[in-house]
């Protein structure tokens, strides 16, 4: 199973030992779960509260020769016994809406997840993203409580704005290119959006990577696509795949991946100018970060294509593959001349 990370973190990070470095990379959390130094050093002993919260917000920096991130990550208000929310309440800004301040929150943490079977690790703050917010009282059967909760505003692209609270990522980039951004998405039913600061614009993307519930099935197998014993595991997915999930279950909204009720574990790749600032987010849940590539002077296009002739890398050859003959026929393992197994070309005397 090691073995076969190491080939999908190659599909994921686009790395190669024999390949001049065209691209630089950040890795949030590794292949066995340790932060990065940057948001080590930002947890306590327990691993996952946040040290370093001034007003309400946990801030971690960090980047490389060309992109620069800020991820931010927002406490919400502590619970009060009688069931509301520690609020301090303030002037009436429309119908149940009002000012606020927050008296005491619960901890901010940057807590780690890993989905075990594919060894796939990622970072996840807290806060609901929201382009504002605001505090409204708690009615019950027609009658107010005298206790009140937040209610958030969250992004909308048709309006615009951007995360003011909640879990976002601030990615600046120096020079044009495509970046590879890899995440968790707890449902693909929220959606995923990369917004250009200036123009509160979202970015077209291309995705890859592994939704939950779609595996290897016995045809990938019989095909010599992947050892027997990868069958019922996770399959990696490219762009026009996930698309395809995302359309047969009737997705219309393009920011959700696949079929919007399943996890995601894979790539967001976007096309990033030059000196712009991008928010990286999530419209109603917390996004999980797993880190970035970047690579100057690429495009989307040319990245997602990048990783075709390595993404269905079988584990081991496998010895049990049906055999073809060149005109595509299954034929018999002892048949004559030349063949085809496991998707290569061999002569059979």
């Amino acid at each position: 199973m090691k073995k076969f990370f190491t080939l999908i973190s190659v599909a994921l990070f686009a790395m190669s030992a024999n390949a001049q470095k065209d691209y630089e990379d950040y890795l949030a959390v590794d292949d066995e779960g340790n932060y990065n130094t940057e948001f080590a050093a930002i947890v306590n002993t327990d691993g996952k509260t946040a040290t370093n919260v001034v007003n309400g917000n946990s801030v971690v920096t960090f980047g490389t020769t060309n992109v620069s991130v800020e991820g931010v990550s927002t406490g919400t208000p502590a619970d009060k016994l009688e069931g509301g929310q520690d609020l301090t309440i303030g002037n009436s800004i429309g119908d149940n809406m009002y000012e606020y301040t927050v008296n005491s929150s619960k901890p901010i943490e940057w807590k780690s997840g890993n989905r075990g079977d594919i060894s796939y690790y990622w970072i996840q703050g807290t806060g609901v993203p929201a382009v504002s917010a605001y505090a409204e009282e708690i009615i019950t059967d027609g009658t107010p409580t005298g206790n009140y909760r937040l209610a958030y505003v969250k992004f909308d692209p048709a309006v615009g704005g951007l995360p003011v609270t909640g879990l976002y990522y601030k990615i600046t980039t120096k020079v044009a290119g495509a970046l590879k951004i890899a995440i968790w998405a707890n449902k693909g039913s929220h959606p995923t959006y990369l917004v250009d600061a200036d123009t509160k614009n979202v970015s077209n993307f291309l995705v890859e990577g592994y939704i939950n519930g779609q595996t290897w099935t016995q045809d990938d197998v019989d095909a010599g696509t992947v050892a027997e014993d990868q069958k019922g595991k996770m399959k990696f997915l490219d762009n026009t795949a996930i698309k395809k999930v995302h359309d047969d279950a009737n997705q219309t909204n393009p920011y959700v991946i696949g079929a919007g009720n399943q996890p995601f574990f894979g790539s967001l790749i976007v096309d990033a100018e030059a000196n712009k600032t991008y928010y990286f987010f999530q419209g109603t849940t917390q996004i999980g970060f797993n880190g970035y590539t970047f690579y100057p002077g690429k495009s989307k296009e040319d990245i997602a294509t990048g990783i075709e002739a390595i993404k269905n890398i079988p584990v081991e050859e496998n010895v049990n593959a049906p055999v073809y003959n060149l005109a595509g026929q299954k034929v018999n393992a002892n048949a004559k001349g030349l063949l085809i197994k496991n998707g290569k070309k061999f002569m059979n005397k």
